[in-house]
């Protein structure tokens, strides 16, 4: 069963930023929990627990691991007290996004349910390995999305919880397959008010949110409807890595307001950007390619300034530039870029290598992890 979390309400009235949670919080008790993190992310997944912390009234902290390594290189990292694991339910906070953090996340669920008797996992994973890898209709590649719900049930994981994955729908299918509860936040809300004050600035009404095909129309209706913005849109779809374009606008209209709802005024004429400040509502940016791309299309319609959201800094190699303006006086393709904090920018690089000077605007995800990871717990039955 899928548990997916928005706040769709407008945010324009806001004069802070929202870490508060949407509903009601149930009554939960320390006791019954313990909670381990990877290496990976630390700081952020602490930021997460802090929230869960506030919002819930709890007092949980992070369970201590030994972190070694054996001289062959095998791992040797090991639970400070693993007596504490017995009959509670564990919470792993994990960013696996090489393969040591892989295997790090394979250890302890393995070692919590099979070895130390945990009630139930929960893997809490604000950035999804293996997210593209999700079609076995493509033969010639391997669904590894697939593969990696099937082995983290077969580890002992009971639940997830992520932040807006690549594709829900089929993030869900593999869940469903393995037997694992999926829980999935979405950050518009978080996203609505870090942008509060631009549109205030330039007037609703000068704003428009941009999906670039049919797949990213869900992610712009959402922002449109939380900044009461309309939505243009592209009459294309992306189908086994391939994009091709619908018959004619009308039966794109029709299917896209069929599919995300008509709420929401939606046009797929690109002279409808002409004059307005656009916002491109990604769900993640790798190397800014296709970014840097749709923004030349935009202006060329007359777009008079795009702005890019994206919730997963994926920032492959070269990013910077292709996003940021290279020489001195040079004009930056986006006028404003924001960027969620699920992940480390890039592989390997220190925080101060992915940073850009204030260039980039971050906007922190862990209220929206926090909101879905309680929702998790409360559905938690001894």
């Amino acid at each position: 069963m899928l548990f997916y979390y928005e706040h769709s309400s407008s945010v324009l009235n806001s004069k802070k930023e929202d870490t508060s949670l949407p509903h009601e919080v149930r009554m939960l008790s320390s006791e019954r929990f313990v909670v381990y993190g990877g290496t990976g992310y630390h700081h952020f997944d602490s930021r997460v627990l802090e929230h869960v912390n506030k919002a819930t009234g709890l007092d949980l902290d992070f369970s201590h691991i030994k972190h070694s390594m054996w001289t062959d290189s095998e791992p040797g990292f090991r639970f400070a007290r693993p007596e504490k694991i017995k009959d509670r339910h564990v919470i792993v906070f994990s960013c696996p996004i090489t393969a040591k953090l892989y295997v790090q996340l394979q250890d302890i669920v393995v070692a919590a349910h099979h070895q130390y008797d945990a009630a139930s996992v929960t893997v809490v994973m604000s950035f999804l390995r293996s997210r593209r890898m999700d079609h076995p209709e493509k033969t010639k590649e391997i669904s590894r999305l697939q593969q990696f719900m099937l082995l983290l049930k077969f580890w002992g994981a009971d639940r997830l919880v992520l932040c807006e994955p690549h594709n829900i729908a089929n993030t869900q299918q593999f869940c469903d397959q393995a037997g694992l509860e999926l829980f999935v936040g979405d950050p518009t809300r978080l996203f609505a008010n870090a942008i509060m004050g631009l549109v205030q600035t330039l007037g609703q009404e000068n704003v428009v949110v941009y999906s670039p095909d049919f797949g990213s129309g869900g992610r712009a209706m959402n922002l449109a409807r939380a900044i009461g913005a309309g939505v243009v849109a592209s009459p294309k779809r992306r189908l086994n890595g391939r994009v091709e374009a619908f018959a004619d606008d009308p039966t794109f209209l029709a299917r896209f307001k069929a599919t995300y709802g008509d709420d929401i005024p939606v046009s797929c004429n690109m002279s409808d950007v002409a004059d307005k400040h656009v916002l491109m509502r990604e769900d993640e940016v790798a190397s800014g390619s296709t970014a840097n791309k749709t923004v030349g299309n935009l202006k060329a319609a007359g777009a008079k300034g795009v702005h890019l959201l994206a919730t997963h800094p994926v920032c492959t190699w070269g990013w910077k530039n292709v996003l940021l303006p290279d020489e001195e006086g040079e004009a930056p393709p986006f006028t404003s870029i924001w960027f969620g904090n699920t992940r480390p920018r890039g592989f390997g690089e220190t925080e101060y290598e992915g940073s850009t000077g204030g260039e980039i605007t971050t906007v922190d995800m862990s209220p929206i992890v926090a909101e879905t990871l309680i929702r998790a717990m409360e559905g938690i039955k001894d």
